[in-house]
């Protein structure tokens, strides 16, 4: 089946780049898209019903009309000036409330909408008064909106009614402020935007530079994160696609989690590739990057098979889990770690047999045998005394 795999992917190496460029980009757009449908707006679904927060979600569901999908905040309301409320205020403050319940908040459209599969969350928010502080400085509005909080829909829905509530506000005279779960989601988001991406490209960086200074080569550097970016996107495309079909639903840190894992076993899958491959081009001068690729791919293929084919049954065994959360990110991951391995059978091999020698351009050190390094010693050393080693490290 690895020989079967491998061959093709190298005798026809554009044909497998173009299958995975669509899938690629295909699975990656669904999977963005999507994601929110196939995620839960929390945790607590995934609790086992003996716990007692679980048993009183459902209670409250069963008996209060509370819904899973509700998302809660609160509006604190209070004079420009400072001064305390009067009644006149009060009365002031649930008017406004109450006209922002008869609103209709239409959900923006901004740059990163996708253009397809967009569900509306178009909606009247709900908003009641709750009370007024003690010292009358301010007073709490409860809103109730519907929808996933990790859904940028959801957020843009909140930031348009956040929008009408402050010019609303304003024109009374009051000044307002948001807190509670979307308001904390959104904000939370807003303020690790940066973050995020500032670790991100750190990430990258170090990986690019990790490879150009053992490869010497800036083809060797950015294909393995390029390709690691196709077939993952892949991967987590087909996860909430299989999650969608089958009904099953994603806890909300699902999808970050199997981008971490992927990284990480995809690059190192591709290095075992790329050293492979330059060590078969040292050994055989006249070979051409074709044949150097298929020969490697299926001697490396095994070991690629074996390590993922483990991942893949340590990860399954989650399955059993009495926590959902851990329940359905087990076969998640196994999921998006066997498109991995899909992916490091063909494509990575692929792409080795169309790039061949340029692959460690401009590097000049394909053309000759590098001398022993430290690592290489010290094996030397333990294989000509194995024995003096193990009692060494016995004792």
């Amino acid at each position: 089946m690895i020989r079967a795999l491998t061959g093709f992917a190298t005798r026809s190496p554009w044909k497998v780049i173009v299958v995975w460029a669509v899938l690629g980009f295909g699975l990656t757009f669904l999977g963005q898209a999507l994601v929110h449908r196939a995620t839960e707006p929390g945790n607590g679904a995934f609790l086992p019903a003996s716990y007692g927060s679980a048993a009183a979600l459902k209670v409250a569901e069963e008996h209060f009309g509370v819904r899973p999908d509700v998302d809660p905040l609160t509006v604190l309301v209070a004079r420009k000036d400072g001064a305390a409320l009067t009644e006149a205020d009060e009365r002031r403050i649930d008017a406004e409330a109450a006209g922002l319940s008869r609103r209709w908040i239409t959900m923006p459209r901004t740059d990163d909408t996708p253009p397809l599969f967009v569900r509306d969350h178009s909606q009247r928010a709900r908003v009641r008064p709750a009370l007024t502080a003690p010292d009358r400085s301010l007073r709490l509005l409860s809103v109730e909106l519907t929808g996933n909080p990790a859904d940028p829909g959801v957020q843009h829905t909140y930031k348009a009614f956040r929008d009408q509530a402050r010019a609303a506000f304003e024109a009374a005279g009051m000044r307002t402020g948001f807190t509670g779960g979307l308001a904390g989601t959104v904000d939370s988001d807003d303020a690790g935007r940066t973050r995020a991406l500032v670790v991100g490209l750190v990430t990258a960086g170090v990986i690019v530079l990790l490879h150009v200074l053992v490869f010497r080569s800036l083809a060797a550097a950015l294909l393995p994160l390029l390709a690691v970016s196709v077939i993952g996107g892949a991967a987590a495309g087909a996860v909430v696609c299989g999650a969608l079909l089958s009904g099953i639903r994603l806890a909300p840190s699902t999808p970050g989690l199997i981008n971490v894992v992927l990284v990480g076993i995809g690059v190192d899958y591709f290095l075992f590739l790329l050293f492979r491959f330059r060590e078969q081009l040292r050994r055989h001068p006249g070979q051409s990057g074709r044949q150097a690729a298929a020969v490697v791919a299926q001697r490396v293929g095994t070991a690629i098979a074996s390590a993922a084919l483990t991942i893949v049954a340590a990860f399954a065994t989650l399955g059993v889990a009495t926590f959902g959360q851990f329940r359905v990110l087990g076969p998640a991951i196994a999921v998006a770690v066997l498109v991995m391995l899909l992916g490091s059978l063909t494509f990575l091999p692929a792409l080795l047999a169309v790039c061949g020698r340029r692959m460690f351009w401009p590097s000049r050190a394909l053309g000759r045998q590098p001398r022993a390094g430290a690592a290489a010693r010290t094996g030397g050393r333990v294989g000509r005394r194995p024995w003096a080693v193990a009692a060494l490290c016995l004792a």
